[in-house]
């Protein structure tokens, strides 16, 4: 039985290479994990605008989930061990998860205050497209870890 999940994230792939990297990766997901991968545009006008119109938009989406989760770099680090403990306690007590990938320039500090769970895939800056395929293959691992396969040595 595959887990449901939901993955925002704003813009689009511009990278064929990325597209094909985030196609393997959520091919990869389907036995665990019925993914829904929503896009979402760009905010516009100054940073400032943008992060607010981009939270105004993703907030209520969020709030329809009892664990929503931003990955964002200021974010504790999590081992790929810790990240699967963790997912695996949530699906265990059957918590429904959405996970946000901000756009360009982040998230707005508003959001940031409303939304307790956060993650992260590092420190560094990632190139958007890159962080889509990285989560992806993160949680792809999460699974892997959880099932015991040998995918994630």
């Amino acid at each position: 039985m595959s887990y449901p999940f939901h993955l925002y994230v704003f813009g689009r792939p511009k990278l064929a290479c990325a597209r094909e990297w985030e196609a393997h990766y959520l091919s990869m997901l389907k036995p665990y994990a019925r993914l829904e991968l929503v896009e979402m545009a760009e905010g516009r006008g100054t940073p400032a605008q943008q992060l607010k119109d981009e939270a105004s938009r993703l907030l209520p989406k969020l709030g329809t989930h009892q664990c929503p989760v931003l990955l964002t770099p200021e974010a504790p680090a999590r081992s790929s061990e810790a990240f699967a403990d963790w997912l695996g306690k949530a699906m265990d007590r059957g918590l429904s998860l959405g996970f946000a990938i901000g756009s360009s320039h982040g998230f707005d500090p508003g959001l940031k205050g409303a939304i307790k769970e956060k993650c992260s895939l590092g420190p560094m800056t990632f190139p958007h497209d890159l962080t889509r395929v990285m989560f992806l293959e993160q949680l792809y691992r999460a699974f892997a870890i959880l099932k015991g396969s040998p995918y994630h040595k």
